[in-house]
């Protein structure tokens, strides 16, 4: 009896040990499976990362390319307005030039610009609500 409840602990063994290896066998596979998902999905993440810096880098020229625009627009419309002012100013003076030499005889009071072909204002001087006649603040 002895003989037959050793072959029946050894079998028993042998069928626990075949059931543990297939097992351990499945888990392994499983390990394994699951590592190369992980890497899947880190190979995904890492192209999308990549993209996403090619994207941002893309973006950030653009962005320094429209700010460099936007100053060059800037001076331009700057400049455009000085030779505006220029011309303004240089036509008022020439206008204030010819009035004044059609007519020498009239009095200041009567310009409508001052020497800089600016328009001037007329503030009371105090007598009995006459005005003279002064030229607009110049700006620096």
């Amino acid at each position: 009896m002895t003989e037959e409840s050793n072959q029946i602990v050894a079998i028993e063994s042998d069928e626990e040990l075949e059931r543990s290896a297939v097992a351990g066998a499945a888990a392994v596979e499983r390990l394994i499976s699951d590592r190369n998902n992980l890497r899947n999905i880190l190979a995904a993440h890492e192209r999308e990362l990549a993209a996403s810096r090619a994207a941002q880098e893309s973006l950030k020229r653009r962005l320094g390319v429209l700010h460099q625009r936007y100053i060059e627009l800037g001076k331009s419309i700057i400049s455009q307005l000085q030779q505006f002012d220029s011309a303004m100013r240089e036509a008022m003076s020439d206008r204030s030039e010819s009035q004044n030499g059609e007519a020498a005889s009239a009095p200041d009071a009567n310009s409508q610009f001052d020497s800089n072909g600016l328009p001037v204002a007329s503030r009371p001087n105090g007598r009995n609500g006459h005005h003279q006649v002064r030229g607009l603040p110049i700006e620096p």
